[in-house]
């Protein structure tokens, strides 16, 4: 955005571009996984909670000499950081999607490089994968409280599941090579499977236990087991189902022209090279496409939820429709 006058008013509870909208939506989380925001020093994250707060304590208005850009910036700033559920920085720090890129440049290069010398090979570097995957699962969750008992089952739940399934798909297709004629399907099924699976242990929490659910002005109205469930669903169907599109489809396609225009010669480091980039390439692209497809703060149906956030809203006397939750990334 350029002149201030084209910046919204400032909204705590809302966002800096229209979150109905899908535009709107991808604005928001280009902004939210922003990798300069990596860079930011605990000073300058205190300084832009110190602004919000500031904010609250003046009645939702501007304090003197800031302005709505500022507001947006810090809001920004912590969203990037801050987990919204917990109010602490986001940890590990390899989690938070400001970081998403990094170790999948790392885990793409071995995969490809190292992974089809051995069986073990394979096996390491999708133990590498998965770890990350729930590393990230984990640090962008919904809840607040996490067992750490139950997280370290998951955890091996997880990479158990989705190394065996993302191993075993590859197994299957060399056992039946007519499998071969689906072209990326079985590829595309295996990692849904393999990433569903790894999202779905490490956040099972939230499934059993629930998430905080809110009204309209951010006040926490109790935890509901359905939203929780919802949450989980939702990051499955856009970090699992659709975003595995982009590195699975289009990356073949261009390496595959690049080898019959001659750019590069197969098997060697250049086309190695070539092929993670690639890769990496369409990831940066597909995971604000894939995010933004869902808002992260939920719209939920109180007829969907539990009865005690059915009823009448003790605020305005009305009929409680709607309330909100977190849903992760």
């Amino acid at each position: 955005m350029g002149d201030d006058d084209e910046v919204p008013r400032f909204d705590p509870n809302g966002t800096r571009y229209d979150s109905s909208s899908y535009a709107g939506r991808l604005r928001n989380i280009l902004s939210a996984i922003n990798p300069a925001t990596l860079l930011l020093s605990d000073a300058e994250v205190a300084a832009s909670q110190a602004r919000l707060r500031a904010f609250r304590e003046n009645g939702n208005a501007l304090p003197l000499g800031v302005t709505d850009a500022d507001m947006w910036t810090a809001q920004q700033q912590v969203a990037a950081v801050i987990h919204p559920a917990t109010g602490e920085p986001i940890s590990p720090t390899i989690g938070r999607m400001s970081a998403f890129i990094f170790p999948n440049c790392i885990t793409a290069a071995g995969m490809l490089m190292h992974g089809p010398t051995s069986v073990g090979a394979g096996v390491f570097w999708q133990w590498v994968n998965q770890s990350y995957n729930c590393a990230n699962n984990y640090a962008n969750r919904s809840s607040a409280d996490v067992d750490m008992t139950a997280l370290a089952q998951s955890y091996g739940l997880a990479v158990g599941a989705a190394c065996s399934i993302a191993l075993g798909a590859g197994a299957v297709v060399k056992r039946v090579p007519a499998l071969r004629n689906a072209g990326l399907l079985v590829p595309y099924v295996a990692t849904v499977v393999a990433g569903g699976s790894n999202v779905a242990f490490t956040r099972i929490n939230e499934m059993t236990d629930g998430i905080a659910v809110y009204d309209g002005d951010g006040d926490e109205l109790g935890v509901s087991v359905a939203a929780g469930r919802a949450a989980v669903f939702n990051t499955v169907l856009t970090r699992s189902a659709f975003l595995p599109v982009f590195p699975l489809l289009f990356p073949p396609m261009i390496v595959s022209a690049a080898k019959k225009a001659k750019w590069i010669r197969a098997g060697t480091p250049a086309a190695v090279m070539f092929e993670v980039c690639t890769i990496v390439l369409f990831m940066g692209i597909g995971l604000p496409a894939a995010l933004a497809l869902q808002p992260q703060k939920m719209n939920l149906n109180v007829a969907d939820l539990e009865e005690q956030f059915q009823g009448v809203d003790p605020k305005t006397g009305l009929q409680r429709t709607i309330v909100f939750a977190n849903k992760g990334l």
